[in-house]
């Protein structure tokens, strides 16, 4: 990126900033409300830099785009790097490759005697085919890597080693550079958005969700009574409450997964950053800035009960989402379902089985693929509808361990029965009851010095 680009944007956006502050400024000190026409140069204004914010996330993906590409050359070339010292190491000492073949032809024997018992026996026999195939091609790759090392130039390989090394030293150069540029957009990108949330509606921009007056109606039976809400971000907040109070309709109101239902139907705001009106679906601030529903499922996930993976193999389960969502390269999706998966703490336990079918993981395995999978759609907040009750004790502990660690990129919106595990993990607890949202406040004051009788008793135990 040239920097000439970036200093002419970022005086161009200064200078729209600088038009909407005299603007709005100018009106402000009129006592009539704006009228229709001011109305409309404002929200003109507001639309310049609007459009200026769109230029800077293109170019922000495509530093973003260029960083990833850069980093997987560097990787490639650090694997090429390990390879040729490898062979330099072994170029006289062929014993432990032979030692390999000398195995493998052992199992593949075994497993021919193997074939000619369970032929007789007549029963199944095709998977130590498989495995003979498989053994076969190793002792194939293991002959190439034989014949490599005995054709190759000591001076050759460190000749490559060298000019891999110097390709790698270009690489980190750019990549500083590349990340230089990524933060001056991120910072003009914010700057954008902050011109632009400093003449909206007075509401809290740290926070995930705002929730205003939301009651919630299944036809004629009203479910939510008037919730009132705000959620910070990046904070885990428990939902508490006796069975049939309204928790998991508050937190399936939130993506609207409740609109599936025919006779739902629900009143208020639901603010997403402060920004977007889930209902809406547009920004309060910019009526042009609008959001897609499955944008909006896609920014907040949602994990349930009882573990849901795919009848199919632990990589498709994590790579799904983003396929869908338009990734079709392969380096792209295999680096997105190992970051998933680290993120989910599940990479070290599965990594050497990602063919394997995701159902056949345990039910602590499989609620962290779920997670994992979501995870790869890039959201900001994660619901969770009660997700350890169907795990046994020891899984709930890694799951409860793994949320502490997540909430540093996410917000955790987190229905619970375990009054136990809320004091735990969470950081703000809300107390429902007959749907009605009574008492919401930090974890350790609702648990030790609640101010409704009902949330005292709830906690204490005296009913529930």
């Amino acid at each position: 990126m040239k920097s000439t680009l970036y200093q002419s944007l970022k005086e161009l956006l200064d200078q729209k900033i600088e038009n909407l502050d005299i603007f709005t400024n100018n009106f402000s000190k009129q006592k009539s409300d704006f009228n229709p026409k001011e109305q409309k140069k404002l929200h003109a204004k507001e639309w310049e830099i609007f459009k200026l914010q769109k230029k800077f996330q293109n170019y922000l993906n495509k530093i973003d785009k260029s960083i990833l590409i850069l980093r997987i050359d560097f990787i490639k070339n650090e694997e090429k790097i390990l390879f040729f010292k490898d062979i330099l190491k072994n170029k006289n000492n062929f014993q432990k490759y032979e030692n390999k073949i000398k195995i493998l032809i052992s199992e593949i024997e075994k497993n021919k005697l193997k074939i000619k018992i369970l032929k007789k026996e007549q029963k199944p026999y095709f998977s130590f085919y498989k495995l003979n195939a498989k053994n076969k091609q190793e002792i194939k790759k293991i002959k190439q890597e034989i014949k490599i090392i005995k054709n190759s130039n000591i001076e050759n390989l460190n000749l490559k080693i060298e000019k891999l090394y110097a390709k790698n030293n270009e690489l980190d150069i750019n990549l500083k550079i590349k990340n230089s540029d990524l933060n001056k957009f991120i910072k003009l990108i914010k700057k954008a958005e902050n011109s632009l949330i400093n003449k909206s509606k007075n509401k809290i921009k740290d926070m995930a969700f705002i929730i205003e007056n939301l009651s919630v109606y299944y036809g004629s039976k009203k479910s939510l009574f008037n919730i009132n809400i705000e959620i910070p971000k990046n904070k885990i907040i428990a939902i508490i409450g006796p069975s049939g109070c309204g928790k998991s309709t508050f937190l399936r109101t939130l993506n609207r997964i409740n609109d599936e239902i025919s006779n739902f139907r629900s009143e208020g705001e639901i603010l997403l950053n402060g920004k977007y009106d889930i209902y809406k679906l547009k920004s309060i601030i910019n009526k042009y800035d609008k959001i897609e529903l499955t944008e909006l499922r896609t920014r907040v996930g949602m994990i349930f009960q009882k573990p849901n993976p795919f009848p199919i193999s632990i990589y498709k389960n994590v790579s799904y989402g983003p396929k869908i969502n338009g990734i079709k390269n392969k380096s792209l999706l295999n680096q997105i379902v190992r970051d998933s998966l680290q993120k989910s703490a599940l990479w070290d336990e599965v990594k050497d089985n990602l063919k394997e079918n995701g159902t056949s993981l345990s039910g602590g395995q499989q609620q962290r693929l779920c997670i994992a999978r979501s995870i790869a759609n890039s959201p900001e907040i994660l619901l969770m509808d009660e997700p350890t009750s169907a795990l046994d004790p020891i899984a709930a502990a890694k799951i409860e361990k793994l949320l502490l660690d997540l909430k540093k990129d996410y917000t955790i919106i987190m229905v619970t029965h375990s009054m136990q595990q809320a004091i735990r993990i969470s950081d703000y607890t809300a107390f429902f009851y007959q749907g009605k949202l009574v008492e919401y406040d930090t974890t350790e004051k609702l648990f030790k010095n609640p101010i409704q009788k009902r949330t005292r008793d709830y906690v204490m135990g005296k009913f529930g």
